[in-house]
Protein backbone atom coordinates (compact mmCIF):
# COMPACT_ATOMS: atom_id res chain seq x y z
CA UNK A 1 0.00 0.00 0.00
CA UNK A 2 1.08 3.23 -1.00
CA UNK A 3 0.95 5.93 1.21
CA UNK A 4 -1.76 8.73 0.15
CA UNK A 5 -0.79 12.55 -0.14
CA UNK A 6 -4.37 14.43 1.20
CA UNK A 7 -2.58 18.12 0.45
CA UNK A 8 -4.61 20.46 -0.61
CA UNK A 9 -3.59 23.40 -2.25
CA UNK A 10 -4.75 26.62 -1.39
CA UNK A 11 -6.50 28.88 -4.14
CA UNK A 12 -6.22 32.17 -4.63
CA UNK A 13 -9.69 34.08 -3.98
CA UNK A 14 -11.53 33.59 -7.40
CA UNK A 15 -11.37 36.76 -9.11
CA UNK A 16 -14.61 36.54 -10.56
CA UNK A 17 -16.79 36.07 -7.26
CA UNK A 18 -17.61 39.79 -6.23
CA UNK A 19 -16.07 40.56 -2.65
CA UNK A 20 -18.52 41.78 0.02
CA UNK A 21 -18.37 45.53 0.70
CA UNK A 22 -17.50 45.39 4.58
CA UNK A 23 -14.24 43.49 3.33
CA UNK A 24 -13.29 46.07 0.43
CA UNK A 25 -14.42 49.21 2.79
CA UNK A 26 -11.87 47.07 5.75
CA UNK A 27 -9.03 46.91 2.93
CA UNK A 28 -9.44 50.32 2.23
CA UNK A 29 -10.41 51.94 5.35
CA UNK A 30 -7.89 50.04 7.77
CA UNK A 31 -4.45 51.59 6.47
CA UNK A 32 -5.78 55.17 6.76
CA UNK A 33 -7.24 54.39 10.36
CA UNK A 34 -3.73 53.01 10.81
CA UNK A 35 -2.05 56.43 9.04
CA UNK A 36 -4.04 59.17 11.18
CA UNK A 37 -3.32 56.69 14.41
CA UNK A 38 0.31 57.43 13.53
CA UNK A 39 0.28 61.48 12.64
CA UNK A 40 -2.00 61.51 15.99
CA UNK A 41 0.81 59.90 18.01
CA UNK A 42 3.88 61.39 16.01
CA UNK A 43 1.94 64.88 16.69
CA UNK A 44 1.66 64.48 20.00
CA UNK A 45 5.09 63.66 20.30
CA UNK A 46 6.29 66.70 18.46
CA UNK A 47 4.49 68.83 21.11
CA UNK A 48 5.98 67.26 23.91
CA UNK A 49 9.65 66.99 22.19
CA UNK A 50 9.12 71.09 22.01
CA UNK A 51 7.80 71.52 25.66
CA UNK A 52 10.70 69.54 27.10
CA UNK A 53 13.16 70.82 24.63
CA UNK A 54 11.77 74.64 26.24
CA UNK A 55 11.58 73.21 29.93
CA UNK A 56 15.55 71.49 29.37
CA UNK A 57 16.72 74.24 27.57
CA UNK A 58 15.68 76.67 30.61
CA UNK A 59 17.30 74.43 32.75
CA UNK A 60 20.52 74.74 31.35
CA UNK A 61 20.76 71.50 30.05
CA UNK A 62 21.90 71.21 26.36
CA UNK A 63 19.51 68.97 24.57
CA UNK A 64 20.75 67.19 20.65
CA UNK A 65 18.68 65.40 18.66
CA UNK A 66 15.70 63.55 20.55
CA UNK A 67 14.28 59.98 19.50
CA UNK A 68 10.72 58.89 20.18
CA UNK A 69 11.86 56.59 23.03
CA UNK A 70 13.84 59.39 25.01
CA UNK A 71 11.03 61.91 24.38
CA UNK A 72 9.21 59.37 26.41
CA UNK A 73 11.69 59.23 28.67
CA UNK A 74 12.15 62.48 29.26
CA UNK A 75 8.70 63.05 30.05
CA UNK A 76 8.26 60.53 32.78
CA UNK A 77 11.70 62.05 34.36
CA UNK A 78 10.09 65.41 34.65
CA UNK A 79 7.05 64.03 35.76
CA UNK A 80 8.34 62.20 38.95
CA UNK A 81 10.14 65.08 39.79
CA UNK A 82 7.25 67.28 39.12
CA UNK A 83 5.48 64.81 42.00
CA UNK A 84 8.27 64.06 44.10
CA UNK A 85 8.09 68.13 44.35
CA UNK A 86 4.23 68.01 45.24
CA UNK A 87 3.58 70.31 42.50
CA UNK A 88 1.27 67.72 40.92
CA UNK A 89 -0.48 67.10 44.31
CA UNK A 90 -2.87 69.84 44.21
CA UNK A 91 -6.33 69.00 43.43
CA UNK A 92 -8.86 71.17 41.42
CA UNK A 93 -10.76 71.77 45.20
CA UNK A 94 -7.33 72.37 47.02
CA UNK A 95 -6.56 74.86 44.29
CA UNK A 96 -10.26 76.22 44.75
CA UNK A 97 -10.20 76.72 48.59
CA UNK A 98 -6.36 78.17 47.67
CA UNK A 99 -7.90 80.75 45.49
CA UNK A 100 -10.89 81.43 47.65
CA UNK A 101 -8.63 81.59 50.98
CA UNK A 102 -6.67 84.55 49.36
CA UNK A 103 -9.88 86.33 47.99
CA UNK A 104 -11.49 86.44 51.09
CA UNK A 105 -8.11 87.86 52.78
CA UNK A 106 -7.60 90.51 50.16
CA UNK A 107 -11.35 91.41 50.69
CA UNK A 108 -10.95 91.19 54.24
CA UNK A 109 -7.81 93.71 54.23
CA UNK A 110 -10.18 96.05 52.06
CA UNK A 111 -12.62 96.08 54.25
CA UNK A 112 -10.16 96.72 57.18
CA UNK A 113 -8.57 100.05 55.07
CA UNK A 114 -12.43 101.02 54.83
CA UNK A 115 -13.06 101.25 58.28
CA UNK A 116 -9.79 102.70 59.47
CA UNK A 117 -10.29 105.90 56.78
CA UNK A 118 -14.46 105.44 58.22
CA UNK A 119 -13.63 105.45 61.79
CA UNK A 120 -11.29 108.31 61.20
CA UNK A 121 -12.48 110.75 58.79
CA UNK A 122 -10.82 113.55 57.84
CA UNK A 123 -11.91 116.91 59.33
CA UNK A 124 -15.00 117.81 58.74
CA UNK A 125 -17.73 121.00 59.66
CA UNK A 126 -19.85 118.07 61.87
CA UNK A 127 -16.91 116.08 63.74
CA UNK A 128 -19.79 114.14 64.74
CA UNK A 129 -20.78 112.68 61.71
CA UNK A 130 -19.18 109.52 61.20
CA UNK A 131 -20.46 107.30 59.00
CA UNK A 132 -19.87 104.47 61.24
CA UNK A 133 -20.20 103.52 64.73
CA UNK A 134 -17.15 102.37 65.91
CA UNK A 135 -18.41 99.41 67.68
CA UNK A 136 -19.81 98.27 65.04
CA UNK A 137 -16.50 98.55 62.92
CA UNK A 138 -14.78 96.48 65.64
CA UNK A 139 -17.15 93.62 65.84
CA UNK A 140 -16.96 93.03 62.71
CA UNK A 141 -12.99 93.55 61.97
CA UNK A 142 -12.78 90.93 65.49
CA UNK A 143 -15.78 88.36 62.80
CA UNK A 144 -13.22 89.03 60.15
CA UNK A 145 -9.92 87.94 61.71
CA UNK A 146 -11.84 85.16 63.61
CA UNK A 147 -12.45 84.05 59.77
CA UNK A 148 -9.34 84.14 58.40
CA UNK A 149 -7.69 82.48 61.54
CA UNK A 150 -10.07 79.60 61.26
CA UNK A 151 -9.44 79.49 57.01
CA UNK A 152 -5.80 79.53 57.95
CA UNK A 153 -6.07 76.69 60.49
CA UNK A 154 -8.50 74.83 57.80
CA UNK A 155 -5.01 75.09 55.53
CA UNK A 156 -2.38 74.15 57.91
CA UNK A 157 -4.83 70.82 58.65
CA UNK A 158 -7.55 69.60 56.60
CA UNK A 159 -10.14 67.19 58.01
CA UNK A 160 -10.69 64.32 56.33
CA UNK A 161 -13.40 63.65 54.81
CA UNK A 162 -15.41 60.07 56.37
CA UNK A 163 -18.80 60.67 54.49
CA UNK A 164 -19.93 62.81 56.69
CA UNK A 165 -21.63 64.32 53.54
CA UNK A 166 -24.22 60.90 52.86
CA UNK A 167 -26.14 59.37 56.07
CA UNK A 168 -26.08 56.53 56.95
CA UNK A 169 -28.31 54.87 59.71
CA UNK A 170 -25.30 52.83 61.09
Amino acid sequence: MSPTNNCYILQPYPEDQPRSRTFQYRKITKPMLERRRRARINRCLDELKELMVKTLQDKGENVSKLEKADILELTVNYLYTLQSQHALALTPEAAYADRFRAGFTHCAAEVSQYLAAAMNPSPSPNPDASPLDQSSGVKLLKHLGTCIRTLSAEQMSPEKDEGSSVWRPW
